[in-house]
């Protein structure tokens, strides 16, 4: 009976909508919070009513800080006995964060001296494409480039309708500032699977490369996503 309890509080059994696996399948795991992907990790809640996400939330509200209000850097230094203080965390699901955590940490010293370097316009959109270019909405998202050119981040912007995605220059600015960016590169899709820019397109990447000269950001292309290729402002000469 207890086996059959939990079952009714896995993420399977949730809205589709809300499912953290539909959404990370749909719009990339940018697109999901802290809790979502945590628990993707932990999958299922517990037989008093919590579901995954629930638990996930107060896993990370356990460990918030004064210089961690999210409890998401806290994370990386949790151990056993931090994580089953939480209701729903036992062993199992706690050796599972654990070995996330770690293999997220190692990932990340392994890619420190190997980053992607961005030379050539294919190189950014082959970087993206197998994702963008299935999706079913219009997203506009920038890849933030550090002084070697070497990807740091693909951060998304906006999502829009299936033909149009409001843009704001205050947030493209802002992101690439807070992740510390040298030069960007715009990214977007068609999802009628067509590259072609449309005259939207077109002025608004002059709006944006006006902008970037005010905050001394490049923007070195914008590449539009469509069904498995891509179109690019740089080797066009539009930009």
């Amino acid at each position: 009976m207890r086996e059959r309890e939990m079952e009714k509080y896995t993420i399977k059994e949730m809205p589709e909508d809300e499912r953290p696996q539909e959404k990370l399948i749909k719009f990339g795991p940018n697109y999901l919070s802290n809790a979502e992907l945590l628990a993707l990790i932990i999958r299922t809640g517990t037989n008093s009513g919590d579901s995954a996400i629930d638990t996930a939330q107060k896993v990370l509200r356990s460990l918030k800080s004064e210089n961690d209000e999210d409890g998401l850097n806290s994370l990386k230094n949790a151990n056993f006995s931090d994580l089953m203080k939480v209701d729903g965390i036992g062993q199992a699901k706690a050796a599972m964060i654990i070995a996330a955590v770690q293999l997220g940490m190692r990932l990340a010293v392994s890619n420190y001296n190997s980053k992607i370097k961005i030379t050539s316009p294919s190189i950014a959109a082959n970087y993206v494409l197998s994702e963008m270019s299935v999706l079913e909405e219009e997203h506009f998202r920038i890849m933030t480039l550090n002084t070697k050119k070497e990807i740091n981040f693909v951060r998304e912007i906006s999502k829009g309708t299936i033909n149009m995605t409001i843009v704001h220059a205050r947030e493209v600015f802002r992101t690439a500032i807070q992740d510390n960016a040298h030069s960007i590169i715009l990214l977007h899709n068609h999802p009628t699977g067509d590259p072609s820019p449309s005259k939207e397109d077109i002025n608004l990447t002059k709006s944006l490369v006006e902008a970037s000269n005010i905050v001394d950001i490049k923007i070195l292309d914008h590449i539009i996503i469509g069904d498995n290729k891509y179109f690019s402002f740089l080797e066009e000469g539009l930009i």
